[in-house]
């Protein structure tokens, strides 16, 4: 791992999606080893997000600018441009990764086996019993090793959506921070980051069992339906959910509809890894209306913000940015 060439390839087989899971491992023990070793990574990052949508560029132009950029970053790092045409040739075939830059990353700890996925991320894990769990960014899903279709118990926090295989007679249960959802063969959705003001279950088809903590029943959540708990109160709701977007995150989507302002930033926070920062109380009063893809960058993101709300923003340290309330002049 000490062999910098070596890493230096690995890296832009990272960026190019043709890392092997061991290949992948390998890569996110020498990025964990030290800060300068994340920054280096992040920062050949941050450039393959700014110009992977350039779909005009050739070959020689995009090598030149990965060159003149790695040059601003640091002027030691030369080696990288024979690199760069790799990456190049990826983007001129019209081709382009999206944030899986990892997969999940799997640990055998005291008898249970842990899933986690990092930031700017998603994933997808089989279990035995043959059910599906897609785990979005910064979640993590940990169930004991002795999981089989006869024990199906598994432990979420973060957000994860659940294609239940069917069977009647073993119950699958998921364990989150403020309830457990028991169900025999459904699809549902369950949003329980530690961060966030509300936990949440949504139901896309079938039916759940839902029991809060410290209750002892449970109470059935019908399709179609959200369960909704505020952390601080301790109150909940069943509402109407619009499962469209509630789902989307999965399929590598952002969909969100009169959402408030500091929920907006929380969930780009983790969707793009990065921090983005702001003050006072003008945003909060404002909600806001969009949808995007995986193949839009953090700047288009906040770039069609700036088109439809009072705000501007600057990039301010390392993949970290202000944003500023921008009130529109009256003429």
């Amino acid at each position: 791992m000490k062999d910098k060439e070596y890493i230096e390839n690995l890296i832009a087989r990272s960026l190019n999606g043709n890392c092997t899971s061991e290949e992948i491992l390998k890569l996110r023990a020498w990025i964990d080893e030290s800060l300068d070793n994340r920054n280096e990574y992040l920062a050949l990052k941050d450039i393959w997000d700014t110009t992977r949508v350039q779909k005009d560029c050739s070959e020689e132009q995009l090598s030149l600018f990965y060159q003149k950029q790695i040059e601003k970053i640091t002027r030691s790092r030369t080696r990288w441009i024979k690199y760069s045409s790799a990456i190049a040739a990826i983007l001129v075939a019209g081709l382009f990764i999206s944030t899986l830059i990892f997969p999940k990353s799997e640990i055998r700890s005291a008898g249970f086996q842990i899933y986690t996925v990092p930031l700017g991320s998603r994933s997808s894990v089989v279990l035995a019993d043959g059910t599906e769990v897609c785990l979005n960014s910064g979640s993590e899903l940990k169930y004991s090793s002795d999981f089989s279709a006869n024990d199906r118990v598994v432990y979420l926090s973060g957000e994860g959506f659940f294609h239940v295989k069917s069977d009647q007679k073993h119950p699958f249960i998921v364990k989150a921070p403020d309830f457990e959802v028991k169900v025999t063969g459904t699809q549902f959705n369950v949003c329980t980051y530690s961060d966030n003001k509300f936990s949440s279950a949504a139901l896309a088809e079938g039916h759940i069992q839902l029991k809060m903590n410290g209750m002892k029943d449970f109470f059935e959540v019908n399709p179609g339906e959200k369960f909704k708990l505020d952390r601080v109160t301790q109150k909940y709701i069943i509402e109407a959910a619009d499962i469209e977007s509630e789902l989307a995150w999965k399929d590598g989507e952002f969909i969100f509809k009169k959402i408030p302002f500091p929920d907006l930033v929380q969930r780009l926070e983790r969707w793009y890894d990065v921090k983005l920062n702001y003050s006072g109380k003008d945003l909060q009063n404002f909600s806001f209306t969009g949808r995007f893809k995986n193949q839009e960058t953090i700047w288009q993101v906040l770039d069609a913000l700036k088109l439809i709300s009072p705000i501007d923003y600057k990039k301010t340290t390392f993949r970290e940015f202000t944003i500023i309330y921008k009130p529109l002049k009256m003429e």
